[in-house]
């Protein structure tokens, strides 16, 4: 149990104090046979009263226990506060099927690598808000900003190359997500881009994309990712090369004060997003927090409910002398 103002007890004698100075007063006033016989008269009048006068001072004294304001304070609770506002964007053109990646000593596709190591990377950030964008010819919101980073995981594993078309558009991609982070209230605002080609579609261009970003503060980390496009398996079936454009995301990072990353195997992806995860830790705020119930309430009611009782009493004991005459 706590008292929060315990300096309101100070007024607790004035009770007693006040009628005090109201006799002092009348000490040395005239006295008059006929107007001391009529106060006697009066007070003893007034006699049964004087358990009203009782009910009064438990009403003044439950009236400062209430002003002291009692409270119980419960255990120390952790206050976590989420920091950042992080939006993926990831590539999900027809390349990102390119079987060039390994993982558990097994060969997967590029996607299927992203969908490990990104889906670790989102269940560890549980103090952010994570968002998901994906592009391909056209870009496209999966999950809007949201807490609950096991949702964003499990929708990165139903994503398949091809959803959103098999060309290229980063500047659409990265415009989508520098939209939705521009909604964010968040002070911290970061877009991940992963991409493993160049932009050959899309109504905005990355350059465009960019500067919005900046404009926004919003920093953006991009990653180009994949193997040697020249030996790859689709590159000599389609007799294309298709290659990172890595000049375009650097820019885009150097600009919005982010890093570029290049990320040969899934390896060197998942010690990329360690890296990120490094740079970009989530805000805490540790202060210890603890419940307070007030309970100031149950000593006001009572006055309330003694001062209305101690207003009624002496017209009941008072009534007695008339009925007796």
């Amino acid at each position: 149990m706590n008292i929060a103002w315990p300096w309101l007890a100070l007024i607790l004698p004035l009770w007693w104090l006040l009628p005090r100075s109201r006799k002092s007063a009348s000490a040395g006033a005239l006295e008059h046979p006929y107007l001391m016989s009529l106060s006697q008269q009066q007070q003893a009048g007034r006699q049964p009263a004087s358990r009203a006068g009782l009910v009064m001072q438990v009403a003044w004294i439950l009236l400062v226990v209430a002003l002291v304001r009692p409270q119980w304070i419960g255990a120390p609770v952790s206050n976590v506060i989420a920091g950042r506002s992080i939006f993926l964007a990831v590539d999900l053109s027809g390349s990102m099927l390119e079987p060039d990646m390994s993982w558990n000593g097994r060969a997967i596709e590029r996607y299927q690598a992203v969908q490990a190591v990104v889906g670790q990377f989102v269940e560890q950030r549980q103090q952010d808000f994570i968002g998901l964008v994906v592009f391909g010819s056209f870009a496209e919101i999966q999950a809007p900003l949201t807490p609950d980073v096991q949702a964003v995981s499990a929708i990165l594993r139903d994503l398949r190359p091809g959803m959103a078309g098999d060309s290229t558009a980063i500047g659409d991609g990265l415009a989508l997500a520098v939209k939705q982070l521009r909604l964010s209230e968040s002070p911290d605002k970061v877009i991940i881009l992963l991409s493993d080609g160049e932009n050959k579609t899309g109504d905005v261009t990355p350059e465009e994309a960019m500067t919005v970003a900046q404009q926004s503060d919003i920093k953006v980390y991009t990653i180009g990712f994949g193997g040697d496009r020249q030996n790859s398996f689709l590159a000599r079936l389609t007799g294309t090369a298709n290659d990172i454009d890595e000049r375009t995301l650097k820019t885009i990072a150097e600009q919005t004060q982010g890093r570029y990353f290049r990320a040969t195997s899934t390896q060197d992806l998942a010690q990329v997003f360690q890296t990120i995860d490094s740079l970009e830790t989530s805000d805490r705020d540790d202060r210890d927090v603890r419940l307070v119930v007030e309970y100031y309430w149950l000593p006001l009611l009572l006055s309330f409910l003694l001062i209305m009782v101690a207003t009624t009493l002496p017209r009941r004991l008072g009534a007695k002398p008339h009925d007796l005459a």
